[in-house]
């Protein structure tokens, strides 16, 4: 009993060993926004007289399947493997691996950065050695890999694949904290765009939560990965911005200025923190502070970018200095709408890869001219997927539109032009007419106030309309068309990937094609994608493809049925198509562009999906 006292003592004396010393290192740490449970080592002790430490209530909280914060569920997400949010690290069941050297952890980033993904022997040598490899960099890069495969199997799958020049870091979407991050981003911005904000307040704060510092945080700075980090960066402000937007949304106001603050003092030039900023303030009951953040953020953006404040800082600032109630109960996005008004655009789908079309749109209708009204043409194949875009970008532009938003499906709303017009006198609002098929159809329901905006789908570029921007949109790639079917039906159902491959590929690669596979596969969990892709190479496919509202062949022959009104002749040749035998090369060459002039004909042919409509219609 005296050697165990005098053992103690001298313990006590010199300081924790290494060993504890590294469990301390473990030890839980919780900051605002950021939940990290990590499980310390396994105890010597038995079951029964294990005793009870901090330790011990440390490896019980971590498995404990939520967190609670002010009321919102907090997913800890144990199931993350690798952690790039931070500094890197690599998790087996629930226990940190040591990754042995700064090369593997730069390996390892590389690979994750591109999960599923070859990444070939010159791209990880630029990231090993920064632009400086040297000779035996391809033996060295397979040394690293050895290692890094040592440490990543561990009784499990073969998770480091050597393939096509390179390797490949096979994961699950929920392993890697970065696909994490961003999906529970996108979650949450999409229920702050349905005007769910409590929602997208748990969803934005669970994001927010997986971060631990920066990116890759105490790896040296590497070129070749500098792109990738930084754009994780951007996404975690932009993740920022939305929360502080949801948090206002909620009833949020004075205890927001502190993070509305740090925001625009770390970035002084992005508007949305400021608007933030000074609704918290006025709402908070600062408006002097409010005010003065307007006249702070001009200065910045005058001595920055030598640029006045955009339409939405001013509007805010407008209707402050108006007292107008409407800011003091709707979300900033909505804040300088009058009272009276309202967003009459329906609720948004889900998009996949279709950032790039969204921005542009967004852009067009926010680029107010003081003249004349915007006019943005979103145009593309039927079922492409032009409505989603056009109605995400709608939503995203919304704030520059202080009258209201509309929207007008032209496929089903006969309207009066003079009467329409009057309505829109005098007034700043957006419109989205929809499925429109001629200028003709159009021209009646454009105004000439400066302060609206028309975002106008069609399948044509409506070329005989004085648009102010025509934006395309194609059909989606196969790995997009791919990864939109995962989210329908879950991605665990998409396999294997070239029956998804084939399945998307009959489906033309059109959102709606996509979506409508996507019901039948939820009408019938014990279908395979095999068994539909067999399904859809038939003559029936339209029929398979007809599920409610989600019906390609309806689409297509509204298309055809509002050409034949106005073109017998496009009509018959499109008939023709249809015929066995007939040639696009047959037709005149009048014939030809008419076709393609209404959408029908693409590349100078038809759609595999749009031919078989031409067959119904021939053969009937």
């Amino acid at each position: 009993m005296s050697t165990q006292r005098s053992t103690a003592a001298r313990r006590s004396q010199s300081g924790p060993s290494p060993s504890r010393a590294r469990a301390a290192s473990t030890t839980s740490t919780i900051t605002p926004g950021t939940y990290r449970l990590a499980r310390p080592r396994r105890s010597r002790h038995t079951q029964d007289d294990r005793p009870v430490t901090l330790r011990s209530i440390s490896k019980l909280l971590a498995r404990l399947p939520t967190l609670v914060r002010g009321g919102d569920r907090v997913e800890t997400f144990e199931g993350i493997r690798y952690r790039l949010l931070g500094p890197v690290e690599l998790y087996h069941e629930g226990e940190a691996v040591d990754l042995a050297s700064t090369k593997v952890r730069l390996m390892l980033t590389a690979l994750a950065l591109a999960p599923n993904t070859v990444v070939s022997f010159d791209q990880l040598g630029q990231v090993l050695w920064d632009g400086g490899a040297p000779p035996s960099a391809r033996s060295n890069v397979r040394t690293y890999a050895t290692t890094l495969r040592r440490v990543l199997d561990q009784g499990c799958r073969n998770r480091l694949v050597s393939r096509g020049g390179g390797y490949l870091l096979s994961t699950d979407p929920d392993e890697l904290d970065v696909q994490v991050f961003g999906r529970l981003a996108e979650i949450g911005r999409r229920a702050l765009a349905d005007g769910e904000p409590a929602s997208a307040r748990t969803h934005l704060r669970q994001a927010l939560g997986l971060w631990r510092g920066h990116p890759a945080e105490g790896l040296p700075r590497r070129r070749a990965l500098a792109g990738a980090l930084d754009a994780l960066t951007e996404q975690r402000l932009l993740v920022e911005e939305d929360l502080l937007e949801a948090e206002l949304a909620v009833g949020g106001n004075a205890e927001l200025v502190g993070t509305a603050r740090r925001l625009v003092t770390e970035h002084p030039l992005r508007e949305r923190g400021w608007a933030e900023l000074m609704l918290a303030l006025y709402r908070g009951g600062d408006v002097g502070a409010a005010l003065e953040a307007f006249t702070e953020a001009r200065n910045r953006l005058v001595e920055g970018l030598g640029l006045e404040p955009g339409p939405r800082l001013q509007q805010l600032h407008t209707a402050m200095l108006n007292r107008d109630p409407a800011l003091l109960d709707r979300p900033p996005a909505a804040a300088v709408v009058r009272g009276g008004t309202r967003c009459e655009l329906p609720r948004q789908v889900g998009l996949v890869n279709r950032a790039e079309e969204v921005r542009t749109v967004v852009a067009a209708l926010c680029a107010l001219d003081e003249d004349e009204p915007r006019v943005v043409v979103v145009h593309g194949p039927p079922g492409a997927g032009k409505s989603a875009v056009a109605l995400r970008a709608a939503h995203q532009a919304a704030w520059s539109y202080p009258d209201g938003q509309r929207y007008v499906d032209l496929t089903e709303i006969p309207l009066d032009g003079a009467s329409w017009r009057a309505t829109l006198a005098g007034r700043r609002e957006l419109v989205v007419v929809d499925h429109c098929t001629s200028a003709a159809q159009l021209r009646p329901l454009l105004v000439a106030e400066p302060g609206c905006g028309f975002l106008v789908t069609a399948d044509t570029p409506l070329a005989a309309v004085d648009a102010t921007t025509r934006i395309p949109v194609g059909r989606l790639s196969t790995p997009a068309a791919v990864a939109m079917l995962g989210r329908l039906i879950g991605r665990s159902r998409v396999t294997p990937a070239w029956a998804a491959a084939e399945l998307v590929k009959r489906c033309d690669h059109l959102a709606l094609a996509v979506r409508a596979a996507a019901a039948v596969l939820i009408g019938d969990p014990r279908l395979t994608l095999p068994d539909l892709a067999a399904r859809l190479s038939g003559e029936a496919i339209l029929d398979e493809l007809a599920v409610d509202d989600l019906d390609p062949r309806a689409r297509l022959l509204s298309r055809y049925r509002a050409m034949s009104t106005v073109d017998q002749g496009a009509a018959a040749a499109f008939q023709y198509l249809g015929t066995d035998g007939a040639t696009v090369e047959a037709l005149t060459t009048p014939a030809v562009r008419r076709l393609a002039d209404h959408g029908l004909l693409e590349d100078g042919r038809l759609a595999p999906l749009t031919h078989r409509v031409a067959v119904e219609l021939g053969t009937g």
